[in-house]
């Protein structure tokens, strides 16, 4: 039997619910498929509000309840009308304070680098989904979180200190600090779902490759992390992190002067690439 695959949209509204029983100052915004019912509506209707169709009404209601104190999640997952626009909306939310869930698509985040205090994060896994919302109810800092379709295997699920701060800048599934020896050469860096899938899959087939994982891929953070693994690598190639001249693999490249940051394209079947990452690192070797 396969392994069953827990929705990331699922874990991410049963979070919220779970989250808004411990702090009367989340507040959740989602549009829902007719009939359908939401966890935190269940459990905190007064507290639940669905995103109406004005959009500019509904961003300065989103502002109001951040000012006045509140927690406030937008979230357009599972409405796929929604899904098409509210990574374009996302800005106005951010921008006033509010917390966006969007689809994980391929839309670089070049505009969302700008807004203050933005922190942008990729969870891969239900242990990240969780702790990326409760980070940012707790920071009270807007974040933009960029989720998939299902939850593969965490990286993050052996760092012991998860439950009780901010997942670090980079996360090591094999190499520094993660106590699994590795190759000394070329390292695997996951963004995302997709990306993080890969690289697991890869590892699958090559065990001595490298693999550093990213959550928050943010300026700060994203900074961090490059300072962390340029003292231990010089080649990287780059799983996930989205397209453009601000994707991650680009802003790693920058931050990195000295090291050669390459990227493969998550397309197609998952062996195939596999095989593709897998000659990525051998020609890195050489």
């Amino acid at each position: 039997m396969g392994v069953a695959i827990v929705r990331a949209e699922v874990v991410y509204r049963e979070e919220l619910a779970k989250i808004g029983a411990e702090d009367a100052r989340v507040v959740c915004v989602e549009a829902l498929p007719r009939g359908a019912l939401h966890p935190f509506e269940a459990a905190h209707p007064d507290r639940f509000f669905p995103l109406g169709s004005v959009e500019s009404a509904m961003v300065s209601m989103v502002e109001g309840l951040v000012t006045a104190g509140f927690r406030v999640f937008v979230c357009g997952l599972g409405d796929a009308a929604r899904e098409a626009r509210l990574p374009r909306l996302a800005l106005a939310y951010l921008r006033v304070g509010a917390s966006v869930v969007v689809p994980d698509i391929e839309d670089g985040p070049a505009e969302l680098l700008g807004v203050p205090r933005l922190r942008i994060a990729a969870p891969s896994g239900v242990h990240e989904i969780r702790s990326v919302v409760r980070m940012a109810v707790r920071s009270g800092r807007p974040h933009h979180i960029r989720i998939g379709a299902g939850a593969p295997a965490d990286v993050t699920a052996d760092w012991t200190g998860a439950d009780d701060g901010e997942i670090p800048p980079v996360v090591w599934g094999a190499g520094p600090e993660s106590g699994e020896p590795a190759d000394a050469r070329v390292c695997l860096v996951s963004v995302g779902e997709d990306g993080t899938r890969l690289a697991l899959a890869a590892r699958e087939r090559y065990a001595g490759v490298a693999h550093a994982h990213l959550v928050y891929v943010d300026d700060g953070h994203l900074a961090a992390a490059a300072g962390q693994m340029a003292r231990h690598y010089d080649r990287f190639v780059v799983l996930g992190g989205w397209q453009g001249p601000q994707g991650v693999r680009q802003r790693l490249s920058r931050l990195m002067p000295g090291c050669a940051v390459f990227g493969v394209a998550l397309e197609g079947e998952l062996g195939a690439g596999v095989d593709q990452v897998l000659a990525s690192v051998e020609g890195l070797r050489r």
